[in-house]
C-alpha cells in the first residue's frame, strides 16, 4: 500500500482544524471510491470532535464507480453504508462517477436501507471525448427531478460539469415535492459488511436450516492444519483458495487467526487481510479479526474497509483497560466478541458464565463506552464434553442454559462460540464431531438463542443427517443423561477409525457398535398409580424390633446363643480386667431423667426413634480423629505395653485400640474432649482394628473382645457423665467397626487376581465377635466405617444382623464408605451409588462418607450420595489432604469453611471429622 491507515488519519484530522478554524459548519467526507479512506477520514473527524469538545454535523458521500454499482474497493451501496454507519452521519448519499439517470437504482437501494438523511450530487451526465460534460441545466433538472418525486432525498446538488444555473434548475425542478421522511426505525440488528452487506436478524439461516450464522474457521492457526502449515511456509495466494472454499461452502463470515508462537502475527494479519480484501469471492463476507493480542486485532481493522468482528476483549485485562479496548473498538465501528474471561479466571459454569456477561455487557452500553447493544457478542466459552472428566459432562448443556439466561438479561446482545472446542475428545472423526456439533447447535440455536460460532461450514451437518444411533449418542452427551455416554461415544468413534483402516487394507469392516434408542415399556396401574411417600424417618429392617421401635432394654446378661457365648468365652477375669465388674446390663430407670425428646433414657425410649428426631432437628456433631489425639500423646513403646504387656514377644507400639486396655485414662479423655470440647452428641469407639483379623498382625486375637468392651465401656461411662450434667443433650455411643487390613475383593498377588487373603465367611466371624463386646460394652449404635472394599461392608453388615437377629433387640446402624481419590470411586472400584446400592438392603439409618479426601474434594461425592439415599447422611472428612510429613495443614476455620458448605445445600444430618481433626 501507498499509505497507512494512520498517515490518512493524521492527515484528515489535520484538515479538520483548517476547516473548522475557518468557520465550517457541517464536515462532509465525500467522493468514497474506497471505503477505507472513508473511515480514516470518519475516524479523523470524530477524534477532533471529541478534541474540540464541540458537535458538528458530518455527512458522507460514495462514489460508485460504474453501471455494477460499486465502488473503485469493490463495495455495493449497502456494504459501504454497514461500514460507515457506526459514524452516525446525519446525512448520507452519493456523488460523482454517474450521471443521474444512472445513479437512479442505486441511489433508490441507498434511500431503502439508510437511517439518516440522503442526498444526491451526479455529474452532469457522463463526459464526452474530450472530458466535459454535455448535459445541460435542464438535462439535470428532468434527471434529478425523479429522485426527489419518489422521495429519495432530503437534499441535491451537482458535481461535475454542473454550474449554478445547474443548480438553479434542479432546484425549480423540484421544489414542490416533500423531502424524504426519516425512517421509522426498527430494531436494533447487527449488520455488518464486506464487500457486501450482512444483516443478522430474523431472517439470517444457515446451510443446515438453522437461525444461525456461520463464522468459518478455516482461516485460524487452531482451526485448520493445513492452514497453519501454509502461512508458516507463506503461501499467501493458497491461503486465499482456503478462504474461498469457506465462503462457497456456507460461511456467512471469515474468521481471521494467526496467533501461534513460531510466526510474527502482527504481520501475518496484515499481510493476510490486505490479499484477502482484493479477493472478491474472499472479501465479499465480513471478517472475524481473531487474537488474543490487541495489537493484532487493532493492525487486522485497519486494513479492512467493510465492518468488521473483533475476536476478542474481556475482563481478563481489568475494567480500565478493557473500557479503552471497547472505545477504540467503537470508534473503528467494529463488533466485538467479548469472552466470559474475568480477572479471576475462566468461566466454566452457567453461573460464572452470566455473571461475567452482565457484567461486561453493564460496562459497555454505559457511558463512556457506549458500545451498542447489538454489536456485541459474548463468547461464554464452549467448553469440551466426553473427556472422561465427570466434572466436564455438564459443560454442553451449562452453555446452553447460559446463553438463554445471557440474552434475558443483556437486550439484543449475541452469542458466539468456537463450536469445535465442545467436540475435542473426538478429534479425528468428524462424523462424531459433527454429529455432536448437529445436535448442540440445534439446541443452543433453537431452544436458547445462539446467534453464530464458529465452525467449518463445509463439514456441519443437519438434525436430518445423523443416523439414530448417533443421535441418541449426542443426545446423551449434549445434555448430561448419562455418565457412560462418553465410553459409548468413543467405542463408536473406534469403529469409525477400523472402518478406514480396514477399507485402506482392504479387509471387511468391523461390525458397527449398536447403541439403540430407549423404546418406551408398559406400564401397569399400580405403578402408574403409585403415590411418593413423604417420609418421617428412614427405612426400616426387617425385624419386629425395629419396625415397632421397640426399645432396647439394654439387658445382655441372657444372651446364651452359641456365638455370643463363643466370644464372651475370651472375656478375661475380674483379676485381670481394668474394672471392678463385667457387666452386661445398662438399662437406666425409667424416671432418670423426664420424657420426651429432648430428653432420653436407655431401656425406655428407642433409640431408632430418638435419632430420628434428633438428625431431623438439627445437625448433629459426630466427634474427630482418634489417632490424630493419641498422636499428640507422643507414646512410646513402654506405653502400650504398660505393666500387662511388659513381656510381649513383638513390638505393639502402633496397635492404638490397645490403649483402651493398657492406657484407658488417655482414651477416656479422648472422648471427653470430643463431647465436651467439641460438642460431639455421637463418639465413635477405639476399636477401628478390633477384629481377630486386624489383631493378628501383633498375636493379640485373643484380646478381641476385651478391646471392643473396654472401649465402648469407657465410651459409656463418659457419655454418661457429660449427659448428667445437661440431660437435654444425651450422648451417644457409636461402636466403630473398621474395615480390617484384608479385603475380599482385592487380590495381594499382582500375579494371580484370583487370590484373596479372606473369605467372606471368615470376615463375618470376625465381625459377630466384635459386635459382642461393642453390645456388651454399652455402644447404643454400631457404624461400619472407611469402607474401601464394599465386599468387606457387606460380611460386617452380615454379621451386625445375625447378632441383632440373636440378641432379638433393635440397634441402628451406620454405614460409612471411602472414596479414595477424585475419581470418587472405593479402592475395590465402586462409585458411591454403586456402593449405596450393594450395602441399601441392610436397611442403614444413616449412611456417608469419611476419610481418604478432605471437605472440597468431597463435595461432588457427597452431594451424589446425598441425592440417592433414602435414609440419613453424614460425613466426617479429613484436615485436607496429607502434607510431605503425613500431617494434616487444614486449621479448624479451614474444616468449618468447607464443612459448612454441606450444611448450607442440606447434604447432611451428621458431621464430623477423621484424620487430621
Amino acid at each position: 500500500r501507498n499509505c497507512t491507515f494512520d498517515e490518512l488519519v493524521e492527515a484528515y484530522y489535520e484538515q479538520c482544524v483548517g476547516l473548522v478554524d475557518g468557520g465550517a459548519d457541517i464536515l462532509i467526507v465525500e467522493t468514497i471510491f474506497d471505503t477505507l479512506n472513508a473511515k480514516a477520514a470518519v475516524y479523523a473527524v470524530n477524534e477532533f470532535l471529541e478534541d474540540a469538545k464541540v458537535d458538528i454535523p458530518l455527512f458522507i458521500s460514495g462514489t460508485l464507480v460504474d453501471a455494477s454499482g460499486r465502488t473503485l474497493s469493490g463495495q455495493t451501496g449497502e456494504g459501504f453504508y454497514a461500514s460507515i454507519r457506526h459514524a452516525k452521519p446525519m446525512c448520507v448519499g452519493l456523488n460523482c462517477a454517474l450521471g443521474a439517470a444512472a445513479m437512479a437504482p442505486f441511489l433508490k437501494r441507498l434511500s431503502d436501507c439508510a437511517e439518516c438523511f440522503v442526498h444526491v450530487y451526479s455529474n452532469a451526465g457522463l463526459p464526452n471525448a474530450m472530458g466535459g460534460y454535455d448535459d445541460t441545466p435542464a438535462d439535470m433538472a428532468r434527471e434529478n427531478v425523479e429522485f426527489a418525486k419518489n422521495g429519495w432525498v432530503n437534499m441535491m446538488g451537482g458535481c461535475c460539469g454542473s454550474t449554478p444555473p445547474h443548480i438553479a434548475a434542479i432546484y425549480d425542478a423540484c421544489k414542490v415535492y416533500k423531502p424524504r421522511p426519516l425512517p421509522v426505525l426498527g430494531p436494533p440488528r447487527m449488520w455488518l459488511s464486506g464487500l457486501e452487506d450482512f444483516k443478522v436478524d430474523a431472517d439470517t439461516y444457515n446451510n443446515c436450516g438453522l437461525p444461525f450464522v456461520n463464522v468459518g474457521e478455516r482461516c485460524n492457526i487452531a482451526g485448520s492444519r493445513k492452514f497453519k502449515r501454509l502461512i508458516m511456509e507463506g503461501k499467501y495466494g493458497e491461503l486465499m483458495d482456503i478462504a474461498k472454499d469457506q465462503v462457497e461452502a456456507g460461511a456467512h463470515v471469515v474468521d481471521i487467526n494467526v496467533d501461534d508462537g513460531m510466526l510474527d502475527g502482527l504481520a501475518a494479519m496484515q499481510k493476510f487481510v490486505k490479499m484477502a480484501v482484493t479477493e472478491p469471492d474472499v472479501s465479499k463476507a465480513p471478517f472475524m479479526i481473531d487474537s488474543s493480542k490487541f495489537d493484532i486485532v487493532l493492525a487486522g481493522l485497519k486494513w479492512n474497509q467493510g465492518k468488521a468482528i473483533v475476536n476478542s476483549i474481556s475482563l481478563k485485562v481489568g475494567e480500565k483497560l478493557f473500557i479503552e479496548h471497547a472505545t477504540l473498538l467503537r470508534k473503528h465501528g467494529a463488533a466485538v466478541v467479548v469472552m466470559a474471561f474475568d480477572e479471576k479466571g475462566q468461566a466454566a459454569t452457567k453461573e460464572d458464565k452470566v455473571r461475567i456477561c452482565k457484567r461486561s455487557y453493564d460496562l459497555l452500553v454505559a457511558p463512556p463506552v457506549c458500545f451498542p447493544p447489538e454489536d456485541i457478542v459474548f463468547d461464554p466459552n464452549i467448553l469440551t464434553i466426553g473427556t472422561g472428566i465427570e466434572e466436564h459432562n455438564a459443560y454442553g448443556v451449562d452453555f446452553i442454559d447460559a446463553v438463554k439466561t445471557i440474552k434475558e438479561q443483556c437486550p439484543w446482545c449475541k452469542i458466539s462460540g468456537g463450536v469445535s472446542n465442545l467436540s475435542f475428545g473426538f478429534r479425528g472423526v468428524n462424523v462424531v464431531r459433527e454429529s455432536i456439533h448437529a445436535y448442540f447447535l440445534y439446541h443452543a440455536a433453537i431452544r436458547s438463542g445462539m446467534d453464530m460460532g464458529i465452525v467449518n461450514a463445509a463439514e456441519m451437518l443437519a438434525m436430518d443427517d445423523l443416523d439414530e444411533d448417533l443421535l441418541e449418542l449426542c443426545t446423551d452427551a449434549v445434555l448430561n443423561r448419562r455418565d457412560t455416554v462418553t465410553e459409548d461415544l468413543t467405542e463408536m468413534s473406534q469403529w469409525f477409525f477400523d472402518c478406514k483402516t480396514a477399507k485402506k487394507e482392504g479387509t471387511a469392516p468391523p461390525k458397527r457398535p449398536r447403541f439403540c434408542k430407549k423404546q418406551p415399556r408398559v406400564i401397569f396401574d399400580w405403578e402408574k398409580n403409585y403415590v411418593p411417600k413423604v417420609q418421617t424417618e428412614p427405612p426400616l429392617p426387617a425385624s419386629d424390633f425395629a419396625r415397632d421401635h421397640v426399645p432396647n432394654d439394654y439387658v445382655y446378661d441372657g444372651l446364651d446363643t452359641p456365638r455370643v457365648v463363643a466370644a464372651r468365652a475370651k472375656r478375661p477375669s475380674v483379676e485381670t480386667s481394668q474394672f471392678a465388674d463385667l457387666r452386661t446390663t445398662w438399662t437406666q430407670k425409667p424416671d432418670t431423667y423426664p420424657a420426651g425428646f429432648p430428653y432420653f433414657v436407655r431401656g425406655r425410649d428407642s433409640v431408632r426413634s430418638y435419632i430420628s428426631e434428633l438428625f431431623q432437628t438439627r445437625i448433629t456433631m459426630y466427634d474427630g480423629a482418634m489417632g490424630t489425639m493419641i498422636q499428640k500423646h507422643k507414646l512410646e513403646e513402654d506405653a502400650f505395653r504398660a505393666e500387662r504387656f511388659k513381656d510381649w514377644d513383638m513390638l505393639i507400639k502402633g496397635n492404638n485400640d490397645l490403649l483402651s486396655i493398657s492406657q484407658p485414662a488417655i482414651i477416656k479423655g479422648i472422648y471427653e474432649k470430643y463431647l465436651v470440647d467439641g460438642g460431639s452428641q455421637l463418639i465413635g469407639t477405639n476399636t477401628f482394628s478390633s477384629t481377630t483379623i486386624a489383631q493378628a498382625d501383633y498375636k493379640m486375637e485373643s484380646l478381641v473382645y476385651e478391646l471392643n468392651y473396654d472401649s465402648a465401656r469407657l465410651a459409656r461411662e463418659i457419655c454418661d457423665e457429660v449427659t448428667a450434667k445437661d440431660p437435654t443433650k444425651p450422648r451417644f455411643v457409636v461402636g466403630a467397626i473398621g474395615p480390617t487390613n484384608r479385603t475380599a475383593s482385592i487380590s495381594p498377588d499382582v500375579n494371580d487376581p484370583t487370590t484373596r487373603n479372606c473369605t467372606f465367611d471368615e470376615l463375618v466371624e470376625a465381625y459377630y465377635e466384635q459386635c459382642v463386646g461393642l453390645v456388651d460394652g454399652g455402644a447404643d449404635i454400631l457404624i461400619v466405617e472407611t469402607i474401601f472394599d464394599t465386599l468387606n461392608a457387606k460380611a460386617a453388615v452380615y454379621a451386625v444382623n445375625e447378632f441383632l437377629e440373636d440378641a432379638k433387640v433393635d440397634i441402628p446402624l451406620f454405614i460409612s464408605g471411602t472414596l479414595v481419590d477424585a475419581s470418587g470411586r472405593t479402592l475395590s472400584g465402586q462409585t458411591g451409588e454403586g456402593f449405596y446400592a450393594s450395602i441399601r438392603h441392610a436397611k442403614p439409618m444413616c449412611v456417608g462418607l469419611n476419610c481418604a479426601l478432605g471437605a472440597a474434594a468431597m463435595a461432588p461425592f457427597l452431594k451424589r450420595l446425598s441425592d440417592c439415599a433414602e435414609c440419613f447422611v453424614h460425613v466426617y472428612s479429613n484436615a485436607g489432604l496429607p502434607n510431605a510429613m503425613g500431617g494434616y495443614d487444614d486449621t479448624p476455620a479451614d474444616m468449618a469453611r468447607e464443612n459448612v458448605e454441606f450444611a448450607k445445600n442440606g447434604w447432611v444430618n451428621m458431621m464430623g471429622g477423621c484424620c487430621g481433626s
